[in-house]
């Protein structure tokens, strides 16, 4: 396949794509040009879904190719350059070269400013030159690389329509002209943000000239918004885009999406994009409009409201009448066949007529959602319109959260003039909480009100029957990223899942690059129709990057330390349900719906014993499901040597138990018939030199003291085993019996077996007291109270605090730890890895995702939340990359952090001084022990008596 253009330009750009020969112009993006040459289909994930351009603006992040050997490039940010090789990116199936290491990290520039504006489209430009003229020093990052945002958009100097410069172009180039003088900063992606304890506000982007650490008194967000598509069969194809991906490619590069083109959804944008694809010359295959907009009252108060505006509109229809394009109103996509040429079926909301359009590329767009991310992480409420999260904010634009203002459609749509007007707001208030004198002259609020009643007019013309998810197939795909259909977030619902987290532990729901940005709407109107309450703490809880980010970007030394950062969690972020608990009375009570809670529960169940188990938040919501499924029966570097508590002696004793509990996980996978994704890969431990080989073959010695094959082997054996390995590794303890486990499908199964055996799981009741009541105990709860015969308490990092209801201070404490997950690739390592020396752990899970641990330590914040520490990524992935340095060609995904259990290296089983029945069981190597401890609880609870090779474990030993 070749080009199309028949007006290539005099200085042409020539790329290569899949071996063909591209010609493009300069300031083309990659997404542009191949657009132009008529590829749709760039990229296919690892669930095997193809995929291409989609938002057009880099939060989808569904157009990723390789360019010059590097991996996961968005085409739609990324410009076009002479000789440039481009290929399609499969993400199972690295196509070319061997990952390699790259050039980082690149330095750090530290700026202190007062105001930092997030955002250089309306609303954060207009904040900018308010800020300046204010005599207010500001800062502007955006991660686009022109300013105006996408309402603003600049054309590039060999745009195809270059001669042609509408009243919006026009109207971009006078804000850009007011914005000269301001400091901003191009083509920053904005990856961290926290308001710290002093109040101020610490923010980390990557741009250009590196790495930008930002401290600032105050914060305007002026993000903009993302346009939400059709949720129908197909939208996920190659070919299908949002308007404003089709709006970017016909506005900025003068592009046309497609041969032809068919637009279709609900809002003026599309009867726009149809009128400049005409102007451009493109063909369109027709406009599909969900509402019936005419001439009524609506229309008479949008014109009253803004006559410039509704005239355009008007302009717009004109033109595609004289055209003679058929603009189908009251139709609807009901489904979409792969092409090419794609088949866009439609159908007649209100009646039952059908048509068929063959086309080469859909623009469609059913609504809006703000970009929350860091409004959430920066500590902002949100509350759930039509399913979609909108920060919370005044009628100033600021926030619940000191020092923080949100303008634009960053909190809600409302259009660039409303956009303008609330970014001039934003930053007087700003102002006037900074201390400036306000301004006087005509306030920005009256104009506000106009605006508003133009919004609200044109929306109630363009009003449309909302889709119903009840009518979806099974089969409709709703995290386009891991391929997961409604089917299976149904099944979640139907197996007990309450909130997007839940859903998301059962499915791999929002794992995805776009950290659920499009999977959010549709998963919540499925929880919605399943007659479950809607709240805003349903959502995934915000996580870092906000963006994926190149992890040899971030790959930064950090001090080593031992020991962890101990928390006592007493505050906890909490979801009330009113409703009582289904059971009052049963034999035994355990608190902790965790793995080891889980396995306790099925095992009391089997053994005759009424059970209930209850928890302050979902099956699996803490340590349970935020691990990384190691199976570990080597020690790590901390739980041996100098860096040990006592040695390690505790730690070394623990390792038998975790030999019989690995292989309790693998029996309980046969027989609950479930997939684990266990597999027995065995471990290496590596080293770098010659003092941490001595550690090893130490440390060798003492694990084989208690029945551990542990071999230390040279540079050769370590290198054949794991190929990537950096060449400085010299050698490696290797341990055959350790694994993985994906600890999501693993805990749900416990959850279920427990369940189909009798136990009652209760969740979202949090225990408030256990007291003794003659031979029973009364274990109170937000949902009423339980009276048992016995408690078992494997509440993790809390369970001290549960402790002190009965005047028991128990020796455990919380311990926050991060994750980080890499986006997938081919089989990178294909065992456990360790570090002799360095804070790491690391595999690879069954979808191609890695998994970077090794107790890096998190914070637990002020609300009770665990939560990453940007030192901690920077430093983990360093000793990540140092160990694999193929790692440095992937991106980072996500990270999260959970409540470790920090006791002293070992588990903790026993029988409560005074209370014997009441049993403490925590464990000190997390997802490994867990159904050993559990069992061996339900046990100890039941019958008084243990395993002999437990009797070490109890609290008699502090």
């Amino acid at each position: 396949m070749t080009s199309r253009r028949t007006d290539a330009p005099s200085l042409p750009v020539r790329l290569r794509f899949d071996g063909h020969e591209i010609v493009a112009r300069p300031g083309d993006s990659v997404a542009a040009a191949l657009a132009e040459a008529g590829f749709t289909q760039l990229h296919r994930t690892a669930s095997g879904n193809a995929s291409g351009i989609f938002c057009g603006m880099g939060a989808c992040q569904d157009c990723l190719v390789e360019i010059d050997g590097r991996r996961s490039q968005r085409a739609c940010m990324t410009h076009v350059r002479d000789g440039m090789e481009v290929s399609s990116q499969n993400d199972i199936r690295f196509a070319g070269p061997p990952l390699r290491s790259m050039d980082g990290p690149a330095p750090e520039t530290t700026i202190t400013t007062v105001v930092l504006v997030i955002g250089a489209g309306p609303a954060g430009l207009a904040a900018a030159i308010s800020c300046r003229d204010l005599g207010v020093d500001v800062l502007v990052l955006d991660e686009r690389d022109a300013l105006g945002g996408q309402y603003f958009k600049p054309r590039t100097a060999t745009s195809r329509h270059a001669d042609r410069a509408d009243a919006q172009h026009r109207a971009g180039d006078a804000l850009r002209a007011r914005a000269a003088g301001v400091d901003v900063r191009s083509g920053h992606t904005v990856w961290f943000a926290r308001r710290a304890q002093d109040g101020q506000f610490q923010v980390r982007a990557l741009g250009p000239s590196g790495r930008l650490h930002v401290t600032a008194r105050a914060v305007i967000l002026a993000t903009g918004a993302y346009e939400l598509p059709a949720l129908v069969p197909g939208w996920n194809l190659p070919g299908v885009m949002t308007i404003g991906a089709g709006q970017t490619l016909v506005r900025r590069y003068g592009v046309a999406p497609g041969r032809r083109t068919l637009i279709a959804g609900n809002g003026p944008l599309g009867l726009q994009l149809a009128a400049e694809l005409l102007a451009l010359g493109g063909t369109l295959s027709g406009v599909a409009e969900r509402a019936r907009p005419q001439m009524s009252a609506a229309l008479a108060r949008a014109a009253l409201a803004d006559p410039a505006l509704v005239a355009r509109g008007l302009a717009y229809r004109a033109r595609l009448a004289l055209a003679r394009i058929p603009v189908l109103q009251g139709w609807q996509i009901r489904r979409i066949d792969a092409g090419p040429p794609l088949a866009v079926h439609l159908q007649e909301i209100s009646g039952e007529a059908t048509r068929t359009i063959e086309t080469d590329a859909l623009c469609m767009g059913e609504g809006f959602a703000p970009q929350a991310e860091l409004a959430r992480l920066l500590g902002c409420p949100v509350d759930l319109v039509d399913n979609v999260p909108r920060p919370r904010r005044a009628a100033d634009c600021a926030t619940p959260v000191p020092g923080l203002w949100i303008a634009g459609d960053a909190g809600g749509l409302g259009g660039a003039q409303s956009a303008l007007l609330q970014g001039e707001i934003a930053a007087r208030s700003a102002a006037a909480w900074l201390g400036q004198t306000s301004p006087t002259g005509r306030s920005p609020q009256r104009r506000v009100a106009r605006v508003q009643r133009f919004q609200a007019a044109l929306w109630q013309l363009y009003r449309a029957p909302p889709r119903a998810m009840t009518q979806a197939a099974d089969d409709l795909t709703i995290c386009r990223c891991e391929g997961i259909n409604a089917a299976q977030v149904r099944g979640a619902i139907a197996g007990g899942a309450r909130d997007l987290g839940a859903i998301k532990r059962a499915t791999r729901l929002g794992m995805g690059r776009c950290q659920g940005r499009y999977c959010t709407r549709p998963a919540l109107a499925l929880l919605d129709t399943a007659g479950c309450e809607m709240d805003a703490a349903m959502l995934f809880a915000p996580q870092l990057p906000v963006r994926p980010l190149p992890l040899a970007e971030v790959t930064v030394e950090k001090p080593e330390w031992a020991g962890h950062r101990e928390s006592r969690p007493a505050a906890r972020p909490f979801l009330a349900d009113p409703s009582p608990l289904r059971v009052t009375q049963a034999d035994l009570v355990i608190v902790g719906a965790g793995v080891t809670g889980l396995a306790a529960a099925f095992e009391a169940a089997q053994r005759g014993a009424s059970v209930v188990v209850v928890d302050q938040g979902r099956v699996g919501a803490e340590a349970s499901g935020g691990n990384a499924g190691s199976l570990h029966l080597q020690l790590l570097s901390w739980d041996f040597g100098a860096k040990a508590f006592a040695g390690g002696s505790a730690a070394l004793r623990t390792l038998a138990l975790q030999k019989r509990s690995i292989a309790l996980w693998e029996a309980l996978e046969t027989r609950l018939n479930a997939d684990f994704e266990m597999q027995v890969t065995g471990g290496l431990m590596v080293a770098e030199n010659p003092a941490q080989i001595d550690f090893l073959t130490r440390k060798a010695a003492a694990e084989a003291t208690v029945g551990i094959q542990t071999e230390v082997l040279d540079q050769a054996a370590v290198h054949a085993l794991v190929p990537h390995l950096s060449p400085d590794i010299v050698a490696g303890a290797w341990c055959p019996g350790e694994g993985k486990i994906n600890p999501l499908p693993a805990t749900l199964a416990l959850a279920r077996a427990a369940r189909d055996a009798g136990a009652a799981i209760e969740t979202l009741a949090r225990v408030t007291g256990i007291a003794a009541e003659g031979t029973s105990y009364r274990v109170e709860t937000s949902r009423g109270a339980i009276t048992a015969a016995r408690v078992i308490i494997a509440a993790g990092g809390w369970s001290a605090a549960l402790g002190q209801h009965l005047g028991i201070d128990l020796p455990i404490r919380g311990a926050p730890l991060q994750m980080l997950v890499t986006e997938p690739v081919a089989p990178i390592l294909p065992c456990l890895l360790a570090h002799a020396d360095r804070h790491l752990t690391m595999k690879q899970t069954a979808n191609g995702t890695v998994l970077i641990g090794g107790a890096w330590t998190a914070e637990t914040a002020a609300s009770g939340q665990p939560q990453v520490l940007p030192d901690s990524i920077e430093g983990n992935l360093w000793v990540a990359r140092r160990t694999v340095p193929a790692l440095a060609g992937l991106s980072l995904v996500r990270s999260w952090a959970a409540m470790n259990i920090d006791i002293d290296g070992a588990p903790l089983l026993s029988a409560l001084p005074g209370h014997p029945h009441v049993v403490v069981a925590a464990t000190a190597n997390g997802f490994t022990l867990g159904p050993l401890m559990g069992q061996e609880a339900a046990t100890l609870v039941l019958t008084g008596r243990t395993a002999p090779d437990l009797a070490a474990f109890n609290l008699d030993r502090f």
